[in-house]
């Protein structure tokens, strides 16, 4: 299951980067190389940085990290908490996760069609 789940973070971790070219360079760029070289802690470090600074793409990954318990404890709680800020901040694939979470009630969410209907909602003004 752990190996699975690792997976499924890393080809998040590799679809969040790959529609990130305004962060391609400087330390998104070095997080995402620690990440892919499994040094999932050096990651970390640099994502809750960014996240402290409000860079919604290092929420989202460092919800996954929490998500996935690479290179910090699983806790779910914690990762819903940064998928929620990193989709407040317009990050798309978070709006498109609390969509999910909400319609299927993943996450630790409880299932709620109202907020999975506003996240919808966010998520289509964003692609506009």
């Amino acid at each position: 299951m752990f190996v699975k789940m690792r997976w499924c973070v890393a080809a998040m971790l590799a679809v969040s980067g790959m529609f990130s070219t305004a962060h391609a360079a400087g330390d998104m760029g070095k997080s995402f190389d620690a990440a892919t070289e499994g040094d999932f802690k050096q990651a970390v470090m640099i994502w809750e940085d960014l996240a402290a600074a409000g860079n919604p793409q290092a929420q989202f990954n460092l919800g996954l990290m929490y998500h996935g318990g690479l290179g910090l404890p699983r806790d779910e709680e914690a990762a819903v908490k940064l998928y929620q800020m990193a989709a407040e901040g317009g990050y798309t694939a978070a709006q498109a996760y609390l969509v999910v979470g909400y319609e299927e009630g993943w996450f630790g969410l409880a299932k709620n069609s109202n907020m999975a209907y506003y996240w919808r909602g966010m998520l289509q003004d964003e692609r506009k």
